[in-house]
């Protein structure tokens, strides 16, 4: 019996699979520091190197600080529509940041739980600068979702 389901697993098509050291995305579900192959909430945001790990810890570092400038921003100009008449377009304005907000800290979020330790720090990092230029300005008058 155990020859026959070995003969049949060798006659069937696997496709393009790669059980090999592959170019694939790595999925982790612990911490870790290891970058290699390690995609970045989209497929073809892909680290295969250090330079590619330094970019994209770049580019995630000036995310989560314009989300911090996008809270500050979002604020500010609503704090002074908010003032007048409470009219249909200052509440679909309204709403429209807080979608925008809540995206953006969501997708920092997905960053978050790729549980890379070196793209988590670059969302932390980012979170901090951006409080550090900005939240000063929001802290009495906003709330936080603390997505990221």
């Amino acid at each position: 019996m155990a020859n026959k389901i070995s003969k049949l697993h060798s006659t069937m098509d696997h496709g393009d699979m790669d059980h090999g050291d592959s170019d694939m995305c790595s999925m982790n579900m612990l911490f870790t520091w290891n970058y290699k192959n390690t995609c970045v909430v989209f497929k073809w945001w892909h680290i295969r190197t250090v330079w590619h790990l330094l970019l994209s810890m770049a580019v995630i570092t000036a995310c989560a600080y314009l989300y911090e400038y996008l809270k500050y921003f979002s604020t500010k100009s609503l704090v002074a529509s908010s003032n007048a008449s409470m009219g249909r377009t200052v509440q679909l304005k309204r709403a429209s940041w807080y979608g925008a907000q809540v995206g953006f800290s969501l997708m920092l979020m997905l960053v978050f739980m790729t549980y890379n330790g070196w793209l988590m720090l670059a969302v932390v990092l980012g979170a901090a600068w951006g409080h550090y230029s900005w939240g000063i300005l929001t802290e009495s008058n906003t709330r936080t979702l603390a997505c990221h």
